[in-house]
């Protein structure tokens, strides 16, 4: 009996399953109405609810199966571009358009799965994808928006696996590990500061490969915590309880997310104006407060403004300490690529860290986690971690297969990873790193152990490229295409191509160089590049980390 259509949203183990489900449920009722009965027993009803092993759950959301290529997940193209590529999909598709990035892991989620989270209603934070910012964020309340007013889910139950509590050194159970140092790695007279990290594991039992990222819990400086105080008007030591656990405001403010505003934080003041007493002349005075809220909840400053702004330019409100954190969502990790093999450092994990400040409408803002690192944490003090796994970025499984690595700026993290662990494994493939920074005298990060594996052997090439350095801007993509044809040769020969760094310049940037090298040296159509392209990717010899 074919009860389930082929155009129904299942794979066709799950059809098949769906179909003998029904139709044995059917076939029940009918034996219970000849019996003169009403109703299944539950035992019978229960025989048949057991799918076959690794059925899993039906894609209760309506989309296609896992083998859907995505067009509109391709973080080379504008967010305009992505929506009207998923323009008539279902509602979790286009949210996952909006996502600026390929599985970058910041959120906690792959992009399709945190898109889907979003609209089934069990993740309620449209903020998480933060290499997509303001723009990104702004596009899911949108659509959220829109989900909403069509009847979609507001969050009601939703089916979960029951899983085991996380093992320790996962992103939902951190582990504590010590900093052994930050050292900066720019010279003396450079406009940057990156920071070579190097973190003791010992005690903790983490394992990772080269291509993982380590997670870091964060915590915010005094100083914004002591901003965002003073702006909100309430007192640093009063109690708060959250989640159970009760401590002073101003240390509970230093594990929550003050960079973005919360819609459950402008409601609740909204709720709080609402029904807070009216005395002579307040009545005018609220009402004008309650229209510049609900003004502000569909406005740009919602996605740009962080709390210790709002809290300053609504100055008129008074919540209470418990409004104030119960409202605010967690600190989020921040993931940094690993730059250590582990079989070099047994106990150790090593990272390249910029360190963020920047004057944002004339006041001072830093990265939480960067600055953490660089200022404020000292060696021997302890901080969360965990380990990220990557989704296919590590060495290729074959020893002999040549390396193309392209890793501008601290891009290169993960690259530093890789030469290491192919000199562990006496690896014969060829490596060629493409590096690139602003000025060759100030900016050459780890310039001393690349020129020593350059001479050793391990980096067959080592091309540069310092955009400071001449009138002409030189990029690694410049690079690239000036020694075309041998990186085209290097591909022919079987070789892997890695890109890590930023998503919105540089990797577009390079993608459309590679392109071009393999439609000139390899003799092909721009069409027949392209699908040389689709096959390494497909292969999983051109695999990205960027963000």
């Amino acid at each position: 009996m074919q009860l389930i259509p082929e155009s129904a949203p299942f794979s066709s183990e799950q059809r098949a399953w769906l179909n003998g489900f029904l139709a044995g449920m059917i076939g029940l009722l009918d034996n219970e109405q000849a019996r003169g009965g009403s109703s299944v027993t539950a035992a019978a009803a229960a025989s048949l609810l057991t799918p076959p092993s690794g059925f899993g759950q039906p894609n209760i959301l309506g989309s296609s199966s896992d083998d859907e290529s995505f067009p509109w997940h391709d973080s080379s193209l504008p967010i305009a571009d992505r929506m009207r590529l998923a323009d008539g999909k279902p509602m979790e598709r286009r949210m996952m358009a909006a996502m600026a990035q390929l599985n970058c892991g910041t959120c906690g989620y792959l992009c399709k799965t945190y898109a889907e989270a979003i609209t089934t209603g069990s993740e309620k934070n449209l903020t998480l994808c933060s290499p997509g910012g303001t723009e990104t964020a702004k596009m899911l309340r949108t659509l959220f928006k829109e989900s909403q007013s069509n009847g979609g889910t507001s969050g009601g139950a939703v089916m979960q696996e029951c899983k085991p509590a996380d093992k320790p050194g996962t992103r939902n159970n951190p582990v504590k590990a010590r900093l052994i140092s930050s050292d900066r790695l720019n010279r003396e007279g450079s406009v940057k500061d990156t920071r070579h990290v190097a973190i003791d594991l010992s005690g903790t039992s983490l394992k990772y490969r080269v291509g993982d990222a380590l997670g870091i819990l964060p915590s915010n400086c005094d100083g914004l915590v002591a901003k965002v105080i003073t702006a909100a008007k309430i007192d640093s030591n009063i109690q708060v309880t959250i989640e159970g656990v009760t401590a002073r405001l101003g240390d509970t403010l230093k594990n929550c997310c003050l960079k973005s505003i919360s819609s459950e934080l402008v409601e609740r003041a909204i709720e709080t104006v609402r029904n807070r007493p009216k005395q002579n002349g307040s009545v005018a005075k609220d009402t004008v407060l309650l229209e510049r809220l609900q003004a502000f909840l569909d406005s740009d400053e919602f996605d740009a403004w962080d709390v210790c702004e709002f809290f300053e330019h609504f100055e008129d409100l008074r919540l209470s300490a418990e409004d104030v954190v119960s409202t605010l969502a967690a600190i989020r990790p921040r993931l940094y690529s690993i730059a250590s093999s582990q079989s070099l450092y047994e106990n150790q994990v090593h990272l390249t860290v910029g360190r963020v400040e920047s004057d944002i409408r004339g006041r001072a803002r830093k990265g939480v986690a960067s600055t953490m690192l660089a200022d404020r944490l000292n060696a021997g003090e302890a901080i969360r971690v965990f380990i990220q796994p990557s989704h296919g970025f590590t060495i290729p499984d074959d020893p002999n297969a040549p390396m193309i690595m392209v890793g501008p700026g601290t891009g290169i993290a993960p690259f530093m990873a890789f030469l290491q662990q192919r000199l562990a494994d006496k690896a014969a493939g060829k490596n060629w790193l493409f590096f690139g920074d602003q000025r060759k005298a100030f900016d050459y990060l780890y310039q001393d152990q690349l020129e020593a594996w350059q001479e050793d052997g391990l980096l067959s090439r080592l091309d540069l490229a310092f955009s400071r350095d001449s009138d002409a801007k030189i990029y690694v993509q410049n690079r690239m295409k000036e020694n075309g044809a041998e990186l085209w040769s290097w591909l022919e020969q079987g070789g892997f191509f890695f890109v890590c760094g930023d998503a919105s310049r540089m990797a577009v940037d390079v993608d459309k160089a590679l392109h071009e090298i393999i439609a000139e040296h390899g003799k092909k159509t721009p069409q027949e590049a392209k699908q040389y392209v689709a096959e390494l990717t497909k292969t999983k010899r051109y695999v990205r980390d960027v963000y």
